[in-house]
């Protein structure tokens, strides 16, 4: 069967940006109007995704109001053809100050699922005949509690074995360590992204047609091969997702210089069919400057297994 991909090549013209303040209602505010600056960096990680958000002269009463009624953010960019979600989360701080005699810039610190991931405690004891699966549901429940999504929990974890445990288990601590010993046993990755669990095999990857990137589609300069993986630059593209995969061309990759202490095997491999599961995105965008970027970092599917040690969990 022939590879999908999504080969999208219209003209990427007129941005778009949907920046929105929101409390625990979902009643908000849209701030896309003003100028917004922003850098979220989302990654395979296991620890929360960030965003740091800059908006400029922001009347005093809604500044106010802001502080005082707001806890979350949802950032939308893209363009008119291709607009979508980069960010979704809670607030962990708000800061101001004036920049210089005429702007004002108020500064929205952001986390993806942090109180899940600092604060969901699992205490459950699992009988003799339990799997490696009860104990990845076990953490997701404490994380539901904390407001993570898992709906799609169970069709990420159908393609991983039935592993039995040896034994009972008395669950007791933060679920983000069963979750890693789970991902240690069972060989797969988890991570929260815009507010939902996602488990995805180490061999695997999200459901859904490649994204094909080519100087039509939006690649800016040549991809690079280094130590962790393949460096890719591109222009701001919400169909872009961590876990989900691009299609290049490989004699387009510049490859890295042979490091003669390391030898060869110290290279993540280029992939054959030029097919790359996305490991981490840095997006950075300012609607009145000329930032309008992502930076990937991929891994060939024929060397997925291989992760990188500085994506290890921290």
């Amino acid at each position: 069967m022939a590879e999908m991909l999504d080969t999208e090549t219209t003209r990427q013209w007129k941005r778009q940006c949907s920046l929105i303040l929101a409390d625990a209602s979902g009643e908000g505010l849209d701030l896309a109007d003003l100028r917004v600056a922003f850098q979220v960096v989302k990654g395979d990680l296991q620890t929360p995704n960030t965003a740091s958000i800059r908006v400029y002269n922001l009347a005093p009463g809604t500044l106010e109001r802001a502080r005082k009624e707001f806890t979350r953010v949802l950032l939308q960019a893209g363009y008119e053809s291709n607009f979508g979600l980069i960010f979704s989360g809670t607030v962990i701080q708000y800061r101001f100050w004036n920049e210089n005699n005429t702007d004002g810039v108020f500064d929205i610190w952001a986390s993806d699922g942090d109180e899940a991931y600092n604060y969901a405690v699992v205490n459950t004891a699992l009988p003799a005949d339990s799997s490696v699966k009860d104990m990845i549901l076990a953490c997701a429940k404490s994380m539901k509690e904390k407001g993570v999504s898992i709906e799609s929990l169970q069709e990420s974890m159908a393609g991983l074995p039935d592993k039995t445990l040896p034994g009972g288990q008395v669950m007791y601590g933060p679920a983000k360590k069963y979750l890693r010993q789970a991902a240690q046993d069972m060989g797969f990755s988890w991570s929260i992204q815009d507010g939902e669990l996602r488990i995805i095999d180490d061999a695997g990857y999200l459901p859904g047609e490649a994204v094909e990137l080519n100087f039509a589609s939006g690649l800016l300069g040549s991809p690079e091969q280094t130590n962790n993986g393949v460096k890719v630059k591109c222009l701001l593209n919400p169909r872009l997702r961590v876990g989900g995969r691009v299609k290049l061309n490989n004699q387009g990759i510049a490859l890295a210089r042979q490091d003669i202490f390391m030898g060869a095997a110290a290279l993540p491999s280029l992939d054959r069919d030029g097919l790359y599961r996305v490991l981490k995105i840095e997006i950075k965008g300012d609607t009145r400057g000329n930032d309008w970027s992502m930076d990937l970092l991929c891994v060939g599917m024929d060397d997925a297994l291989n992760t990188p040690l500085d994506m290890e969990a921290r």
